[in-house]
């Protein structure tokens, strides 16, 4: 002891005994209340005698560990402090991953040493470390949980300057049907935006926004019961680094291509302000056909053939703000809004014939439909978290305001022509429509998880959703007579719907004997619908609804349990079980009776009247973790009830003109096996293999006089990804998909199938380019081939058209823990400068 003391007098002497005789001592007092300390330096890699950026420098106080303050060198190794207490002792600890760390004692005597340069800092590299950081340090563009999997789409070099839709494509046991619906096993997923429902779509949400995609084929009770198809869960980059960090993107391709976008990070606790624009265009040249037979008796009546050409321009916009503010350490305010809208103009011409069983032509034609329409929209939400010391107990809450509204014009004109090019008394046919949609959603949910010790844990919640739609659709028909236009009375509805879904949830989990873990929970559901059509013309008016349970003979209904068992065998081996009961409710468009897609011998409609399907699953998955290797098996079984699933049949008013709609069956299952497998060969080639077959069976009601028939059979999918890193360090990737024949209600769909090829090279840690062929062969058609005792059909189409895209991005930012608290500091200090009338002579 005695020692310190004499170190510490001796201290103090020395520092007396260096200061100016001539200082007066109240100067002196003035200068131990200000903060006027400067240090500064240089960082380098003592091996390369490169700079290290974002090396953390730690000032602590002498004989403590406590932190004074702190900073991060910048790019180009400089680093700077500022406004430290005069008269005090320092230690200037520097620090960054992969290197040992540096130390050194430092001493700020003024009125002379006020600014205390330390030069350049050599860091030695630690060894040991940066074989650590080789093995873990680059993020995978694959990695599995026993619950997920999680895809890195940031890596996945085919998607930059593209749209969520674009991201989801390429990732494994998930397909885009021709309508851009996103499939999991055929079924609809549920879209999720950082953990939580949303009304966004994934065209609505740049590609070059999103972090990662969580896939979870079967979710928990503390997820909604309608996530029947599992959860697509979109996790949006966020700022994690205090400082301000951004990027500033665009992109051009053929087609008419255009994107940009840009973004803004600012964090300085106790604030994150988060700012993001985008615009994304372009325009796709398709085209499509269909082949009919119609059949009587089993003889053939006639033949009905039919080419689209179609043309389509869109352009989106998306908007998006978040503001974090913490209140304390444990207490997280987050408030957030995003704005998306966008406009399409489609023009599908149509060239049709009709042919006798003679293959003699009857007639033929053109139909043109011209489409204008669009979207606005916006959702806010504020979240609420509050953490406690125990980990992994925590209480949120969230709150969210949905409104959408969108709205179209159409224009179909139909000509039709007899054998002789005679153009028929009725000819031309003209009808044009009007709609809008607006739709308002209230979402608020309350979750508590508490470990109660180790190995035992428990979540509860509650959630309440209320949505109301109204859709306005006004149809007129043109009258060659009076020369004007006339309502269509049939055709012209107004269509209300009103949902409310109210929840509670409680999950328990816990370890049993042979160290198998068990999460058992109940969710509880309570749902009403009711939908409402109008004629206004015809002064009439029907309603569709179903409330559950509304007795004793459907309270089973609301009731959704759930059962996870899990056990691991070693550290790179794992395997679960699931066993869950899900309800899928049918969404906007299968319920909407109004026309969404037709031509002359074809319509796709909604349909009212359609109720919930009911789905009973089960999972049994392995997890094999082979270092950078991975092999995820999945054996799963669906047992379906009352399921939703297109189907044809002739229209009651035409026969010849046949009505695609959307019918409950009445049972159905589905069983298969799923494996994914990631490899890592060579160090620069990557492979991620998926393979998806399953078998179908599905039995379907008597629909619209039709006898009850069985469909089913065998399918598959394979999704392949090659990644292979070629010399000046350019990232070469291939994407693959193939989609076997599938079988629906009345026949199968058609294969599809694609390859897309990407080029990317980053320069530095600012630029990154990138190229991307999409659809390299031009082969991506989706259809089906659909058959009943009154026709046999095939309808083959193009969402888009093969197009090549290349994209700038820029990165810019700077780590700062104390980016406005310095700013203002100096502003004060600049104020206060020459107040105290300080003079050192």
């Amino acid at each position: 002891m005695y020692r310190i003391i004499i170190f510490f007098l001796l201290s103090s002497s020395y520092c007396w005994a260096q200061m100016p005789g001539n200082v007066n001592p109240k100067m002196l007092e003035k200068l131990k209340d200000m903060k006027i300390g400067k240090v500064l330096g240089k960082v380098y890699d003592a091996k390369t005698k490169k700079p290290v950026e974002y090396a953390s420098v730690v000032l602590l106080w002498y004989n403590k560990d406590s932190v004074v303050t702190g900073t991060l060198a910048k790019e180009n190794g400089d680093f700077l402090i500022e406004n430290l207490p005069a008269f005090a002792s320092y230690r200037v600890r520097i620090s960054f991953i992969g290197y040992k760390n540096f130390e050194k004692r430092i001493y700020l005597i003024p009125p002379d040493k006020v600014e205390l340069d330390l030069g350049d800092i050599f860091l030695e590299p630690d060894v040991n470390i940066l074989k650590e950081v080789e093995v873990v340090g680059e993020t995978p563009v694959f990695t599995t949980q026993i619950d997920r999997k999680v895809f890195n789409v940031e890596k996945d070099l085919s998607i930059k300057g593209g749209t969520g839709l674009d991201a989801v494509k390429n990732i494994p046991t998930l397909n885009v049907d021709a309508d851009g619906n996103v499939q999991l096993r055929n079924k609809s997923v549920t879209l999720y935006v950082d953990g939580r429902p949303t009304t966004l779509s994934l065209e609505q949400i740049p590609a070059d926004q999103i972090e990662r995609i969580e896939v979870i084929s079967n979710p928990s009770v503390k997820f909604d019961a309608s996530t029947t198809g599992g959860i697509l869960n979109v996790v949006l980059k966020k700022n994690k680094k205090p400082g301000y960090n951004g990027m500033l993107m665009g992109g051009i391709g053929t087609n008419d291509r255009y994107t940009t976008m840009g973004n803004i990070s600012i964090k300085e606790y106790p604030f994150n302000l988060s700012l993001m624009g985008n615009f994304n265009s372009q325009i796709n040249y398709t085209k499509g056909y269909t082949k009919r037979t119609d059949l009587y008796n089993g003889s053939v009546t006639d033949y009905y053939n039919q080419n689209n050409h179609t043309f389509n321009k869109s352009q989106f916009n998306f908007f998006r703000v978040a503001l974090d503010y913490n209140i304390t350490n444990r207490d997280l305010i987050t408030i957030s809004g995003n704005f998306p809208m966008g406009n399409f103009y489609t023009s599908d011409t149509q060239l049709f014939e009709t042919l006798l069983n003679t293959q003699k032509k009857l007639s033929d034609g053109y139909r043109v439909n011209n489409s204008d329409a669009g979207f606005r929209g916006y959702t806010g939400a504020l979240n609420y978290k509050k953490s406690y010391p125990t980990p992994g107990k925590e209480l949120t809450f969230d709150a969210n305001y949905n409104y959408f509204h969108s709205k179209n014009n159409y224009l179909y004109s139909t000509h039709t022509f007899d054998s002789t090019g005679t153009e028929f008394f009725f000819s031309p046919s003209i009808q044009k429509n009007t709609g809008n949609r607006y739709s308002n959603q209230i979402t608020s949910q309350l979750d508590f998880a508490n470990p109660i010790s180790d190995t035992k844990k428990i979540e509860m919640g509650l959630r309440s959703n209320y949505e109301l739609t109204e859709t306005y659709n006004n149809t007129q028909n043109f009258q060659s007579s009076i020369n004007d236009f006339v309502p269509d009375t049939i055709m012209s509805t107004n269509y209300q719907t009103i949902e409310m879904i109210n929840a509670a949830y409680i999950n328990y989990s816990s370890k049993t004997f042979w160290d198998i873990k068990y999460q058992i929970g109940l969710r509880l559901e309570q749902t009403y619908f009711k939908g409402t059509l109008y004629r206004p013309h015809l002064g009439t008016s029907e309603s569709f609804d179903y409330y559950y349970p509304n007795s004793l003979d459907n309270a089973s209904y609301m009731f959704f349990p759930g059962i996870f068992l899990s056990k691991e065998f070693s550290s790179k081996s794992e395997i679960q079980l699931n066993i869950t009961r899900k309800i899928k409710r049918p969404n906007f468009f299968q319920r909407m009776p109004f026309i969404m897609f037709a031509d002359n011998k074809n319509y796709r409609i909604g349909n009212p009247g359609l109720k919930p399907e009911f789905n009973n699953k089960a999972e049994l998955n392995h997890n094999l973790n082979l270092g950078k290797n991975n092999i995820f098996s999945t054996i799963y079984f669906s047992y379906d009830q009352q399921p939703i699933s297109n189907t044809t049949y002739p229209s009651e008013q035409d026969s010849s003109i046949l009505v695609n709609t959307f019918v409950n069956g009445k049972s159905g299952f589905e069983y298969g096996t799923e494996q994914t497998i990631k490899w890592t060969f060579f160090k620069k080639l990557n492979v991620t293999l998926n393979a998806n077959v399953f078998w179908t069976y599905i039995n379907s009601d008597i629909i619209n006089n039709q006898p009850q028939q069985t469909f089913s059979g065998w399918s598959y999918n394979t999704k392949l990804v090659l990644q292979y890193t070629l010399p000046w360090e350019i990232n070469f990737q291939i994407n693959g998909n193939y989609q076997a024949p599938r079988i629906i209600i009345g026949g199968k769909t058609i294969p599809m199938y694609f390859v897309d090829v990407s080029l990317n090279k980053m320069i530095g840690t600012k630029w990154n380019f990138n190229l991307t062929l999409s659809d390299a062969f031009n082969t991506k058609r989706m259809g089906m081939n659909t058959a009943s005792d009154f026709y046999i059909q095939e309808i083959s189409r193009r969402r888009e058209a093969r197009f090549l895209r290349f994209t700038v991005a820029y990165m810019f930012g700077k780590l700062d823990a104390s980016i406005f608290k310095r700013k203002k500091g100096q502003q004060q200090q600049n104020m206060n400068g020459n107040a105290d009338g300080l003079d050192f002579n």
